[in-house]
């Protein structure tokens, strides 16, 4: 293994082992350590990054519950993958779409027509060229909030959130490619014009009242399964995309259920 190859391949390492205790640790403690307002809590969606196997358990769970998506309030402050299934929630794209286009890309990948580095931004052109034929358009995009983490502060031993909102499609290519930017992993380079995926600093996104709620970490083999997932799921297949999209699905009606017990 050459040395660019091996420095490549450590640091991809470390920043797997960092993502994933950020992301099992502030996900439970961000609703606690808000670094930003929202405009208006009431009309506000927390969803955060989770990865390959979040990505369709995200989809499931909003597509399940239509409040969540088919209010022309609702504002989403979202990250990495969050993002991504946000984008095609509010596009209409179904997840059997999704399910062809991720295996062509991931085919793409393993015949090596395209890097690791590649298959991120494949996805996003996707997503965005199908979803402007759809319901995706400018007002969908004003209604997402981007959530990356910067290090503009050279004072700063930490990194700080970001939160952004898109004004057209070529700045949501640009901030979704950036919220899941995990340098040696999804990006090339330390970062993207600054920036990083948002979950190294989920300890201060903003606050929301209403979440998409991931599958709790434990011993069993469907979280198990889930969670190792997230950041190396590259080589997953069909059956394994419909289970965790099931179990969103299965998430998002007990949402949208309670929500109707609740009601007056």
């Amino acid at each position: 293994m050459s040395t660019n190859n091996f420095l490549r391949a450590a640091l991809g390492s470390f920043c797997c082992c960092v993502t994933l205790i950020a992301f099992s640790w502030g996900y439970q403690q961000g609703a606690t350590t808000p670094g930003h307002v929202v405009k208006d809590p009431n009309t506000c969606l927390y969803v955060p990054g989770a990865g390959f196997s979040g990505f369709f358990y995200t989809i499931g769970h909003l597509q399940a519950a239509p409040e969540l998506t088919g209010s022309d309030k609702t504002d989403y402050y979202c990250y990495s993958a969050g993002c991504l299934a946000t984008t095609a929630a509010l596009a209409n794209i179904t997840v059997y779409d999704v399910y062809d286009t991720a295996l062509e890309i991931q085919g793409l990948w393993r015949s090596g027509g395209i890097s690791q580095f590649q298959v991120v931004e494949e996805f996003v052109d996707y997503l965005i060229t199908t979803g402007s034929q759809r319901t995706l358009n400018a007002e969908a995009v004003a209604k997402m909030h981007i959530i990356t983490s910067t290090h503009s502060n050279a004072d700063a031993w930490l990194p700080e959130t970001s939160v952004r909102t898109p004004k057209n499609f070529i700045e949501l290519k640009e901030m979704l490619l950036q919220s899941a930017w995990i340098p040696g992993m999804t990006g090339d380079d330390w970062a993207s014009d600054g920036h990083v995926d948002g979950s190294f600093t989920s300890t201060s996104h903003p606050v929301c009242p209403s979440a998409v709620n991931l599958p709790k970490l434990s011993l069993t083999w469907e979280s198990l399964e889930f969670y190792s997932n997230i950041l190396f799921g590259l080589n997953m297949n069909k059956d394994q995309g419909e289970r965790f999209w099931s179990a969103g699905v299965k998430r998002g009606l007990e949402v949208a259920q309670r929500k109707v017990l609740v009601q007056p």
